[in-house]
């Protein structure tokens, strides 16, 4: 009986010493450290689905994402930087406007992604570009190919735009402010518009019925929308037929049917 206490006082001991003492509080991380690293050697914590929320897809398939995001496939996820995968996609891809990511432990990526929305099909120095509704340039879609760039697919339902001259730089929309101000003013008053020719700054606005409007984009546009305006009411509420309204002089100039 006195060697059981004495044994069982030398094990309290034991466990009373520091080194014991700090071993036992330190035991459970120690432990959840083993059992992280055996975890990542063994790849639990690497990327093996990539996920998109399909239902803001417009103009871009998974397959093709996919394909751009491939070597973020097998990466451990706590590396994988948000950034890098949001400048890889928006550059492969310029139909994408901006990017959101969450990591989905342990091993998803959940992606959604806003799309630019094309609006504008611009044909000049026998270019055909496709534009977005803010006026930034989306792709090329041919060259010298004026008949297809009217009927492509890729441009149904979209405002034509032709000109005489350059009519983007630095992938923006040459005129795009102004001309977003003139189709602004006129949905106002219903007129909705298909076609733009631009010749030296004259742009002639074609609206569905094939009524044409006639401004002045380099000088005086704010003059000329207040001129809209002021007769644009009046139009409407005389239901005045014509074909062609030029705003650029200070008595509107009227082709009456």
């Amino acid at each position: 009986m006195r060697r059981q206490i004495d044994k069982s006082v030398v094990i309290n001991r034991v466990k009373r010493t520091p080194a014991v003492i700090f071993i036992r509080g330190i035991l459970p991380f120690v432990i959840l450290f083993l059992i992280m690293c055996i975890t990542f050697l063994v790849g639990v914590w690497n990327v093996k689905e990539i996920e998109y929320d399909e239902s803001k897809l417009s103009n871009i398939s998974t397959v093709q994402l996919d394909s751009y995001l491939s070597e973020f496939v097998g990466k451990n996820i706590f590396t994988v930087n948000p950034d890098d995968v949001k400048s890889v996609l928006i550059n492969n891809n310029k139909y994408i406007k901006d990017v959101y990511i969450k990591k989905v432990l342990p091993s998803k990526l959940s992606i959604t992604i806003n799309e630019f929305l094309p609006l504008y099909v611009g044909y000049s120095s026998d270019r055909c570009i496709l534009f977005s509704d803010t006026g930034s340039l989306i792709l090329e879609l041919c060259t010298n190919c004026e008949e297809k760039c009217i009927v492509n697919d890729e441009t149904k339902g979209k405002v034509y735009i032709k000109s005489t001259s350059v009519l983007e730089s630095e992938d923006k929309l040459i005129y795009f402010n102004e001309i977003s101000k003139v189709q602004k003013i006129l949905s106002e008053f219903g007129y909705f518009i298909i076609e733009i020719n631009i010749n030296n700054g004259i742009a002639e606005f074609t609206d569905e019925e094939g009524k044409i409007f006639v401004f002045d984009l380099s000088n005086g546009l704010d003059t000329q929308l207040a001129r809209m305006y002021a007769i644009g009411g009046k139009i409407n509420e005389d239901i005045m037929k014509f074909s062609r309204l030029d705003l650029r002089f200070k008595r509107p100039v009227m082709d009456i049917k």
